[in-house]
This record gives structure tokens, C-alpha cells and sequence, in this order.
């Protein structure tokens, strides 16, 4: 542990928090409506949901589904000394289906029958069904790579998913975001194109282990891109992000990827991308945050957080694991 990882692990956990929130201002709303009710520029600040959106009551730093998620896991590991405790984590995740703050966040019918199925103690849904493979079960999974137990952070990341989904590609999207961010808070750097080139088939590898499904999809992570140049605009590849598994988070990916060299604008970038906007901002941000630690979020997006002192706990928490 040293200032820079420590940087990095509130980079993770704050990051994702404000992207999340960022997100939920334009959820469900395609790019060229987003475009066209807030202009070129976009999303530049904390605001409340647009008119159309999926979350019109949405409120400026509110946290939304993806971060309570995250954060009941977070607790959860920290209470546990880094390790994974099924029961604990089925209560947690109950006791959400009856926090009305949660319900009001924008859960999403698939992601709250998951819930019950879980907290019942029922069979996960059939693989390939929209239940199965929506991307909460991997969106969550970002703190686990803050954990200081490098060597498990993919077993855990993988487990938690197995929870509340059967369909193994949710359990790869899990371990790939898990891994990306242990190897950031490690100080990997993506400054070069051929760098970028390596993360990507060092991920490969990892989702392939888990299922081949998942890794092709992966594999092809806007292979089109231009990863030698900051990105100034998104590509047609990357617009509309749909919320199941193997298309939101190598989208997601996608857009961190391009926009690396600064948190705002990959951020921003995510935001306003169009369909599933708060997950894939969520997953940017927390990406985003452990490359670029904490000292690169805007303090006007930290400042306007509305469950900042739980946010400060889990940071802590996770950082004292170390």
C-alpha cells in the first residue's frame, strides 16, 4: 500500500459512484436523442433526468442500482476480511428488494428477479434469457479488484455472479472487470496503442478460461478503433449500449479504452452513449478511476454525491484490507 494505490482503490469506488449517477441522467434514451435535448457537449455535470429518460426523477449525485449493488458487496468483503460469504451477501442483496431508495433507483425488472431468485434460495434463471444474461452480475464486480489478495480476485468475482445468474458469460464480464481493475491499482499503463493491444488479449485470456462465448465477443473490442490517438468523439460502434452482458461491457470497455487519457471525458463519453447509459458509465468510471485515481475526479461531481459518507467508508474499508 502506498499513496498512489490507495489513489486508485477510492478512484474505483468514487469513480464509479458519480459516472453512475452521470449515466442516469440520459438511461434508456438513444444517442440521437441525447444529442439532440442537451447539444454536442453533452453531459458536463451531476444533473437531474431528462424528460424522456427511463429515470425522469433522477436528482443530481443520486446513486443509482449498479452503485448499491456494488457497495452491499463491497461491505460485504470488507466485513468478511476480503473474502466472499455467500449468506451474507444473499441477506444484503434481500434486504435491498425492501429499501424503497433501491427500488427507486432504476434496478430494472431483470436485475430485481434476480434478486428474489437469489434471496429465496431459487435456481438462477435458464441461461439465455434476458434475466441470465443482463449485466448487473458484472457491473457490481468492480470492487472486488480492490481487494489486496490478487490471486483470488477472479474466483470471487466469478462466484458472486454465480449468485444470482446461470449464464456463464455474466461470470466472465465479472472476472474480466475484476481483473482490469487490480492490474490498474497495480499501475498498469495503457500509454501506447500496442499496450492496449496486450490488455485486451491479457482479458482474453481470462474470459476464455470462464467461457469461450464471452471471450469472442470480447475479442472483438472495436477492433476498428484508433487506440495510437485521443478519441474526440464516439464511434458509430459504441452508441446505444444494450444491457445484456456480452454487448454492454466490451462496449463499455470500448469507450474507456479510447478516451483513457482523461477520466472526465471518458466519462462524459459514456454518459450520453445512448441506451443503458448509467451501467456503462458505471463500469467506465470504475475502470476509468483505477487508472486515473481519485485526485482526477471533478471535485464538483464528488461534492454533489448524495451517499458520500458511505462512499468514504467502503474506500477506507477496502484500503485498510490492505
Amino acid at each position: 500500500m502506498n499513496e498512489k494505490t490507495s489513489d486508485r482503490i477510492r478512484g474505483t469506488i468514487f469513480g464509479s459512484a458519480c459516472a453512475n449517477s452521470l449515466g442516469g441522467s440520459c438511461v434508456g434514451l438513444n444517442r440521437k436523442d441525447i444529442l439532440a435535448s442537451l447539444g454536442s457537449t453533452g453531459l458536463r455535470d451531476l444533473s437531474a433526468g431528462l424528460l424522456r429518460s427511463c429515470l425522469p426523477d433522477h436528482q443530481p449525485g443520486a446513486i443509482l442500482a449498479d452503485t448499491f449493488l456494488a457497495l452491499e458487496l463491497a461491505e460485504s468483503l470488507m466485513d468478511n476480511t476480503g473474502s466472499l460469504n455467500a449468506a451474507d451477501l444473499r441477506l444484503r442483496y434481500a434486504g435491498l428488494l425492501e429499501c424503497n431508495q433501491f427500488l427507486a433507483s432504476g434496478p430494472g425488472a431483470p436485475c430485481l428477479a434476480a434478486l428474489r431468485r437469489m434471496s429465496n434460495g431459487e435456481v438462477a434463471a435458464e441461461p439465455d434469457s434476458v434475466e441470465a444474461v443482463h449485466d448487473h452480475g458484472a457491473a457490481r464486480a468492480y470492487p472486488i479488484g480492490c481487494l489486496p489478495e490478487t490471486a483470488t480476485v477472479v474466483d470471487i468475482a466469478v462466484q458472486q455472479a454465480k449468485l444470482s445468474q446461470a449464464d456463464s458469460r455474466v461470470w466472465a464480464a465479472a472476472a474480466v472487470i475484476a481483473h482490469s481493475i487490480t492490474r490498474f491499482i497495480a499501475g498498469d499503463r495503457l500509454d501506447t496503442a500496442d499496450q492496449v493491444r496486450g490488455y485486451v488479449r491479457r482479458e482474453f485470456e481470462v474470459a476464455g478460461t470462464i467461457d469461450p462465448r464471452f471471450a469472442e465477443w470480447w475479442d472483438d473490442v472495436a477492433p476498428d478503433l484508433d487506440y495510437a490517438h485521443n478519441a474526440h468523439e464516439l464511434p458509430y460502434s459504441l452508441v446505444n449500449v444494450q444491457p445484456a452482458v456480452n454487448e454492454a461491457v466490451p462496449t463499455a470497455v470500448g469507450i474507456f479504452l479510447i478516451f483513457r487519457h482523461s477520466f472526465e471525458e471518458a466519462v462524459c463519453a459514456a454518459a450520453c452513449a445512448g441506451g443503458d447509459t448509467d451501467t456503462a458509465a458505471a463500469i467506465v468510471g470504475a475502470l476509468s478511476g483505477a487508472y486515473h485515481g481519485a485526485s482526477s475526479i471533478p471535485s464538483r461531481w464528488i461534492d454533489k454525491l448524495q451517499e458520500r459518507p458511505r462512499l468514504e467508508r467502503v474506500a477506507e474499508g477496502l484500503i485498510k484490507l490492505w
